[in-house]
């Protein structure tokens, strides 16, 4: 690699005393390094600086920057004779935090930030600086990406960055200066092989991240650091080939510290050839990317159970239309078959299974996260305790129920339901995870999470709900993918694989996280963290006499649904309910017959229908056409109706599948009610 010629005799000289083996080794740094003497004028600079700047400095000439033009971050030009470099000479102290941008020959810019820092000889006098060159533009295209955790690497990168800086102050001349770099370098480590790919030196980065102190490595081969199967592979002389043979080689993959942990490395090794190209050595620079890549496959894991949670919720809507139709024919079926006798006992029996596919469906749609849910403040304490009792009905008596609940726990805003749900199919979890014979623990407790607990879970206060049991515990293959739906270990027929994906969707639907931790042969626990809501719990209702009286055999209700075998059975049972039912497929059928059908006293209308207009659209038009118009909303997806309402008024919904009790009761309800829309 050729170096920048000295710009005079006594430039020449101080290069000339320069240990060439260092300055090969500062070229394989990927930062970019320059000097300048006591006046500002450049005495030396690396490779790096020049594809940083995009144009080779002149040596004597150039002062204080490598760079063609500069400027200020608001835009204005920053005169050379004013940047960071010149103000660390003129005042003789270091300079840091300042930001500028670059603006190469070819009229491209850079973002960066500049590490200059004065230099004294033995006796204290200043003779010059170094300065480093750290390109942020990467980082300012990121942060509104990925901000936060664009911002947690860049303090690391920054932070790293000034102990090389640090390093860099303390610099002498030719080989003291060299050699001080590299030990000053912690977030690397960089150290220099001889030719057969022994360690002849080490770098503070190399005992950092290998683990290793130089006595202990330097001398010994350096496929040390590779795992035995890539050692058994001959992956070590491979890499040495690659550099002998191109000049670089350059790879991501495991490798091992001392203590046996392994580390997800990017690692490049540059053949270091003298002045007559033999080749002498290699220069290896590893980084330790452990943390970026966890929190890549973090990122991907998210958009994993997202994209599947958007796939279960449609599946769920398009089972809940069919199960409608099947459940309300199956209904008014058995009504119209003698109790005793073998058609009964058909329906009977297949009513039940469907009623199970519509529990599924629920089940979907609460992984999802688009299930229905009628959120309150409850005490988490007071779900718990009510749950400790149907938990040991499902237990048995082999495993022994513990409770361990934080007095002082806060409030939450959930669904008690769908807590209590989520807690029994834990307990059922557990129950065949510990073979009907353990402990299992269920606790509570206050939490104020920073936003770094490894999850998916935003800075704030939490309830965390806890399930422990004494089990089996999990391989870590299967603890990669519980969450997903219809994903068992569980023999044929003895589940569905739904249970857990329902206790992280009610978790993020509440707007909290699940973290699930399991040791093969120990056990495991399931967390589940839900925001703390102040308020005081709701009032329990009083249990309902009965429905609503409606008003049969006077009321005509306009039923509005695209699927056939859905419009179908509403309709025949609202006529065996007593109403008078008009139909219209679309939208704007819908809008026509109201405008010619006065007599119409409630308008039925799913959510999703075709023609370029929805339910909630249709609401809101029939509405100002008929102001006394009563209304009631339906959909197989109802986060749907909580998309669409988000901002407004809520009219009355009935969840599908429904049947013929379900459908009365709120019909009941709507057309007895005084105001036309409830309130959401």
């Amino acid at each position: 690699m050729d170096f920048p010629a000295a710009a005079t005799p006594a430039l020449a000289a101080d290069y000339s005393s320069f240990d060439w083996r260092f300055r090969q080794l500062l070229e394989a740094l990927p930062a970019a390094v320059y000097t300048t003497d006591a006046e500002g004028r450049l005495t030396f600079y690396n490779q790096a600086a020049v594809e940083f700047s995009g144009r080779r400095p002149e040596l004597g000439s150039d002062r204080f920057c490598i760079a063609w033009r500069l400027y200020r971050p608001d835009g204005t030009p920053l005169p050379h004779n004013e940047c960071p470099m010149a103000m660390a000479l003129r005042e003789d102290r270091p300079i840091r935090g300042v930001e500028a941008v670059m603006e190469r020959p070819d009229g491209t810019r850079i973002d960066f930030i500049p590490f200059p820092t004065p230099l004294h000889d033995a006796s204290g006098a200043l003779v010059g600086a170094v300065n480093m060159l750290v390109d942020i533009s990467e980082r300012k295209r990121a942060e509104a990406v990925q901000q936060r955790l664009t911002e947690t690497l860049e303090q690391r990168v920054e932070e790293r960055t000034r102990e090389i800086a640090d390093a860099l102050a303390q610099l002498r001349v030719s080989e003291e200066r060299f050699r001080l770099l590299v030990q000053g370098v912690t977030d690397y480590a960089i150290f220099m092989l001889d030719p057969d790919g022994h360690v002849t030196n080490w770098n503070l980065g190399a005992e950092r991240i290998h683990g290793y102190a130089a006595h202990e490595i330097i001398g010994r081969h350096f496929s040390q650091f590779y795992t035995d199967e890539d050692r058994r592979a001959d992956r070590p002389a491979a890499a040495l080939d690659t550099a002998r043979r191109t000049g670089s080689f350059e790879f991501e993959g495991w490798r091992v510290r001392h203590d046996g942990r392994m580390f997800w490395a990017s690692v490049i090794i540059d053949a270091i050839r003298d002045e007559a190209g033999r080749l002498v050595g290699f220069a290896k620079i590893t980084r330790d990317l452990t943390e970026r890549r966890a929190a890549d496959e973090h990122l991907r894991q998210a958009q994993k159970m997202e994209a599947v949670g958007q796939l279960t919720g449609g599946v769920a809507h398009d089972f809940n239309n069919l199960l409608t139709a099947i459940i309300g024919n199956l209904e008014m079926l058995a009504t119209v078959l003698p109790e005793h006798g073998p058609g009964r006992r058909y329906a009977d029996a297949a009513l039940r299974a469907a009623l199970r596919g519509s529990r599924l469906t629920q089940q979907l749609l609460a992984f999802s996260r688009r299930q229905e849910i009628r959120p309150q403040i409850v005490s988490i304490n007071e779900v718990l305790r009510e749950t400790l009792i149907l938990c040991q009905k499902t237990l048995g008596e082999g495993i022994e129920v513990e409770l361990r609940l934080q007095p002082d726990i806060w409030m939450c805003f959930i669904d008690p339901t769908q807590l209590e749900a989520a807690v029994l199919n834990l307990a059922a979890n557990a129950r065949d995870a510990m073979d009907l014979s353990g402990r299992l623990t269920i606790a509570s407790e206050n939490l104020t999470a920073g936003g770094g607990e490894g999850i998916d879970l935003a800075a704030g206060e939490y309830v965390v709900v806890s399930v422990s049991d004494t089990g089996c515990g999990m391989s870590a293959d299967v603890l990669a993918r519980v969450f997903e739906p219809f994903y068992t270990t569980k023999e044929v027929g003895k589940g569905t694989g739904l249970g857990l994906s329902q206790v992280y969707g009610f978790a993020k639907q509440s707007g909290g996280a699940a973290r699930i931790e399991s040791r093969h042969g120990v056990g495991t626990t399931v967390r589940i963290y839900l925001p703390r809501k102040d308020g005081f719990p709701a009032e329990s209702e009083p249990p309902s006499d009965g429905p609503l009286a409606a008003t049969r055999g006077r009321a005509t209700i306009l039923v509005v649904e695209d699927d056939a075998d859905v419009r179908e059975t509403t309709v025949a049972m609202l006529a065996d309910l007593g109403y008078r039912a008009l139909v219209a497929q679309t939208g704007p059928e819908a809008l026509a017959v109201l405008r010619t059908e006065n007599a119409v006293d409630l308008l039925f209308t799913d959510l999703v229908m075709p023609a370029g207009m929805s339910g909630i659209d249709l609401a809101h038009t029939a509405s100002r056409l008929r102001p006394q118009l009563k209304i009631l909303l339906t959909s197989g997806y109802p986060g749907l109706m909580r998309e669409a309402l988000s901002q407004g008024e809520e009219f009355p919904f009935l969840a599908k599948p429904f049947g013929a009790p379900s459908l009365e009761r709120m019909l009941a309800e709507v057309m007895g009610e005084g105001p036309r829309r409830r309130q959401a």
